[in-house]
């Protein structure tokens, strides 16, 4: 799975990027479950409908990944973003955090 549809589907369950799946409850683990299934059941919903070719780029249709500082399509508060290993994430602090900026794991471990 890619990272855009990983980000959507964390927006969608409402867990932070950094959540552990070892540490998730019962109910957080049916909410992602079902979050797995309805956002890959939507994108490809949408490339189904795509006709006389690729007109717009796929993926396009990401609520969160790729539009860090857009507003939030659940809440209106900007997205964020945060470096993790090789990558960056996107989130938004209200809905995936309890309102936490998350601190960039790459930046981290230089000021320590």
């Amino acid at each position: 799975m890619g990272r855009g549809y990983s980000d959507d589907i964390l927006h969608r369950a409402k867990l932070s990027p950094y959540a552990s799946l070892d540490k998730l409850n019962a109910d957080e683990r049916k909410t992602l479950l079902e979050a797995v299934h309805g956002v890959l059941e939507e994108a490809l919903d949408v490339e189904r409908t795509r006709g006389g070719g690729l007109t717009t780029k796929i993926g396009d249709h990401f609520t969160v990944h790729g539009r860090y500082g857009q507003p939030c399509p659940r809440c209106g508060n900007d997205l964020r973003r945060v470096s993790y290993e090789s990558h960056e994430v996107a989130y938004c602090p209200t809905c995936q955090t309890g309102g936490q900026i998350l601190a960039d794991r790459r930046l981290s471990r230089l000021v320590r």
